[in-house]
């Protein structure tokens, strides 16, 4: 046999053998399921998978691209707008409060924090295991995702993806995406419900934007509640959702009813799955949802301490900005392009610029919140997915590797082990059995 047949035969063993600890390492993990169960996931997959190489064309790709430009575009003639004449400079004389830059800082590395333990926490809970390195990923790109995809609904096929493809059980790679969405929306509607709550009180708010975040309130608003809705009540709800479709397909709104139906159903089903299992832990529900409030209120903090750097610290100010930040958000969160583009920039404008002293203040702390907002998650995404092309998936496969080594290594040591005090045995029987016949010899 040649040494390329012989280099061969290891490599195959090698991947059957990492194959086969993946896969022993899954059925520890994943809970019995029946045989529609597993078909029910492996559809999923494919669904993701599928949703994923579409994302991934080269059409989408010069799509994500214009959309992109364009919000550089926007942002671009909101300082010409803001300008207006002014000489474009640093803003002169602007010195800048350090504690500020500090707990701006802070706060947003707290999101990150919040974030990157929502996903873990609940690998932990399925897997019983803490793995803070793949949920920053994950958080990461989904993150990314979300921003180059119209109402940011793109991160969710990626993610289940990438946690597949890190070893992660199936059912647990389909459920923890969901359940972190779940718990999102339900922090997302109360906060937005206490903001508005505020904003009606205080007539100070900007008119256009206060109107467009009712709006946008609403619409997440039905979203959640009808879902819901029709994971309580059944028979009800499956009779609505064939009455609506039907409207909508005689409309010719929808062209493929079935589509539209089967999927609808699945995601219920799914969104139902998620309530069930956090209805037997009211602790981790309740670990969940306070999780994803203190994300929003970190995260809606960053406009006020980007005012404190440039004109000092106002305490009374910061609910305020806190309100504000969030109904810029819900503003711009019915706007199908990508990250609210255009709407987000025009909404911060109309709401912070009375506040700011001059246009070109109100510009620049445009373009710091839109940076820890959108920017940074494009970059943070880009960084992630050229870090595990260049060296991470590699590193996976090694680990993975070296942990079926690691196991081989215990199994073998186990049966040598066990050889050894077999033949002991065979050697003490042996020598009791001659000595035995030695005595009874003498004896005679």
């Amino acid at each position: 046999m040649s040494i390329k047949q012989k280099q061969k035969e290891r490599e195959l063993s090698s991947s059957q053998g990492e194959a086969a600890f993946v896969e022993k390492e899954e059925k520890i993990l994943e809970p019995v399921l029946s045989k529609e169960q597993l078909d029910d996931q492996k559809r999923k997959l494919d669904e993701a998978e599928q949703s994923v190489a579409k994302a991934s064309s080269k059409k989408k790709k010069f799509l994500n691209l214009g959309f992109f430009i364009v919000n550089i575009a926007v942002v671009a003639g909101i300082l010409i707008y803001q300008l207006n004449g002014q000489k474009f400079e640093l803003i002169h004389g602007l010195k800048l409060n350090g504690w500020a830059i500090i707990l701006l800082l802070i706060f947003f590395g707290m999101t990150l924090l919040l974030e990157t333990f929502t996903l873990s926490y609940l690998l932990k809970v399925s897997t019983g295991r803490w793995r803070f390195g793949i949920s920053y990923k994950v958080f990461a790109i989904g993150k990314y995702y979300d921003s180059i995809t119209p109402l940011s609904t793109g991160g969710q096929p990626f993610q289940i993806t990438y946690l597949k493809n890190r070893g992660v059980p199936l059912h647990t790679a389909l459920s923890v995406p969901l359940a972190k969405y779940l718990f999102q929306q339900i922090a997302w509607v109360l906060m937005g419900l206490v903001c508005l709550i505020v904003s009606s009180v205080d007539k100070s708010y900007n008119t256009l934007v206060s109107i467009a975040s009712i709006i946008g309130f609403l619409l997440s608003f039905v979203m959640l509640s009808v879902v819901v809705f029709l994971c309580v009540c059944k028979t009800a709800g499956r009779k609505i959702v064939v009455k609506v479709l039907r409207l909508l397909y005689k409309m010719k709104i929808i062209k493929n009813y079935d589509k539209q139906y089967a999927k609808i159903t699945k995601y219920i089903e799914d969104f139902q799955s998620v309530m069930q299992q956090f209805a037997k832990s009211p602790k981790d529900f309740i670990i969940m949802t306070l999780t994803s409030i203190f994300r929003i209120l970190f995260y809606y903090s960053m406009p006020y301490f980007i005012f404190s750097m440039m004109m000092g610290f106002d305490g009374s100010l910061f609910i305020k900005f806190m309100v504000m930040s969030f109904l810029v958000d819900l503003a711009s969160s019915f706007f199908p392009l990508p990250g609210g583009t255009g709407m987000n920039e025009i909404s911060f404008s109309a709401m912070f610029s009375p506040i700011f002293k001059n246009n070109l203040m109100t510009f620049w702390a445009l373009l710091l919140w839109r940076f820890f907002s959108y920017y940074y998650n494009l970059i943070q995404g880009i960084f992630c997915i050229s870090y595990d092309v260049a060296y991470g998936n590699k590193k996976y496969r090694w680990q993975t590797k070296k942990e079926m080594l690691m196991e081989e290594s215990k199994v073998f040591k186990q049966a040598q082990i066990d050889k050894f005090r077999q033949e002991r045995t065979k050697r003490r029987v042996s020598s009791r059995n001659k000595r035995q016949t030695t005595k009874n010899k003498n004896f005679v």
